[in-house]
């Protein structure tokens, strides 16, 4: 909780992107509904810079910026926060790094979270974690990105209760700060990462996502006990035994599963061609990180591999990367 008292005007918000490894109960006939498992990662950043300003003023200086429907929307859960807290100051938003939107990695959940993180800070108004997760309205699909933005590491979601509601990604998922059941958060292992953008493979834009979520959903209930059993068994039991094998295993595993294979269908033949050639390369295993395009890959060597993949697809942005054990880092310089 923030509790200190002192003038602040000016903050930078460091954001760690996720990996989304797979949502879990995409159906209406169970318990829950949604859930998912994923991992905080060290790199492409998410930079976003605060100064009290005298309105409220988003400037997005990425290669790929926030479109103006997103501003709007991020304009208004702004003003709903000011408005529910009496905040008397505004902020000015620079949002800037190599986290860019619609790829997989959560970067338009870490800016809706460190802006109102900063909205309060700069207003000097005592908070929690739990409440920036509820002003943000992020989080209504799956609790990754909403908890590894403060803690890092790996966590394993179950989802909310199933009262018939829709099944609709975290954009327009408002759940009247209802957030999902967190059942596992740990320390990731010390494993290194590799970090696949494709920009020859166009991304999906929030309203192809949510038209994805409305033809595709529901899916059938033993798909979702198989995503459910390697999410359980595979995926959250390697990162805790520290076991890189059964890790990788279920990793390929999920790719072919129900929700995953629907996701990867939207790509064709250029993702598949590209994982290919990144399995071929080396790799132990290759995932798409939530709605992708972006892959992710574990292998001894990824250095080697980014090398030559850089030379064989000259159009892709590829990072060295690491499992990252920290929450987002504020200074205020």
């Amino acid at each position: 909780m923030n509790g200190e008292k002192q003038l602040i005007n000016q903050i930078k918000i460091t954001c760690f992107p996720r990996i989304h490894i797979s949502l879990i109960g995409m159906n209406n006939d169970g318990y829950r509904i949604n859930g998912g498992i994923g991992f905080s990662i060290t790199a492409p950043l998410i930079i976003c810079q605060f100064k009290e300003s005298d309105i409220i003023e988003i400037i997005d200086e990425r290669i790929l910026k926030l479109d103006e429907t997103e501003k709007t929307k991020l304009l208004q859960v702004l003003y709903n926060a000011q408005k529910e807290y009496f905040l008397k100051k505004s902020i000015k938003i620079v949002i800037t790094g190599n986290g860019l939107p619609h790829y997989g990695l959560g970067s338009n959940t870490a800016i809706y979270l460190s802006s109102i993180e900063a909205l309060m800070l700069i207003n000097n108004k005592r908070y929690d974690s739990k409440t920036i997760k509820r002003l943000s309205t992020r989080g209504g699909t799956s609790g990754i990105g909403i908890n590894t933005y403060f803690e890092g590491g790996f966590v394993l979601d179950i989802g909310i209760k199933n009262n018939n509601e829709s099944l609709k990604p975290s954009s327009i998922a408002i759940r009247n700060g209802l957030l999902p059941l967190v059942i596992h958060n740990c320390k990731s292992p010390d494993w290194k990462i590799g970090i696949c953008i494709p920009k020859f493979i166009k991304n999906k834009s929030e309203k192809e996502e949510i038209d994805f979520f409305e033809s595709n959903c529901p899916i059938n209930k033993s798909s979702v006990e198989k995503i459910l059993y390697e999410s359980l068994f595979g995926i959250t039991s390697a990162i805790i035994e520290n076991d890189y094998s059964v890790f990788c295993k279920s990793i390929n595993e999920i790719q072919s599963m129900q929700w995953k294979k629907l996701e990867r269908t939207q790509y064709n033949s250029k993702l598949e061609n590209l994982e290919r050639t990144i399995f071929d390369l080396g790799a132990d295993c290759v995932g798409m990180s939530s709605l992708g395009p972006t892959l992710f890959f574990l292998s001894e060597n990824i250095e080697n591999i980014i090398l030559n993949l850089s030379k064989i697809y000259p159009e892709t942005i590829c990072y060295f990367s690491s499992l990252n054990n920290q929450g987002r880092i504020i200074s205020y310089d």
